[in-house]
């Protein structure tokens, strides 16, 4: 079940009410839109954070290990997760506002939910391969499948990114 339908779910008495007036559907829908997207968003940088501060301690055994190639394998790979960090708190919103020039429909909305679901599952998988590096010794090896995992991230996010900004529609960039 996803953020939206547990949203639903959730109406107290008066909003399932209100629900029924003309007009106010649509207004909480984009509302709903509005939460749903920042808590998936909010979700994934915590899942982020988590394997950068697992990444921190990496960090801190390689340096006690005095395994300066395997620290610098770590701490290039920090930046890049700081950077998808960056990219993805500062990311377009997945809604268009009154008068925004590009104008986002229920379809192309719902495609952008896809998307920040994919993101989703790909931050869990993130989170598992995590712990399948810190778990075993020391080695940049393991690092192959974190960055696949958050190349993933990235190139939906990008996609995501393309989405709102109508690109995929011709509509400009």
């Amino acid at each position: 079940m996803d953020i939206k339908e547990r949203a639903r779910e959730q109406l107290n008495w008066l909003e399932r009410i209100l629900h029924k007036l003309p007009g106010f559907k649509g207004y909480y829908e984009r509302e709903l839109r509005r939460d749903s997207d920042r808590l998936q968003r909010e979700y994934i940088l915590k899942q982020q954070r988590k394997v950068k501060s697992g990444m921190n301690k990496l960090i801190q055994a390689a340096a006690r290990a005095k395994d300066f190639d395997l620290l610098r394998e770590y701490d290039l790979f920090v930046r890049e997760i700081d950077r998808s960090i960056g990219a993805l708190r500062y990311a377009d919103q997945g809604y268009s506002g009154f008068f925004d020039l590009v104008k986002i429909r229920e379809p192309e909305l719902d495609r952008v939910y896809e998307q920040d679901a994919l993101a989703m599952d790909a931050a869990e998988t993130l989170v598992a391969e995590f712990k399948k590096l810190s778990a075993a010794p020391l080695d940049p090896s393991g690092l192959v499948s974190l960055r696949e995992a958050l190349a993933r991230i990235d190139d939906l996010f990008e996609k995501r990114t393309a989405l709102l900004k109508g690109v995929d529609r011709g509509e400009g960039k």
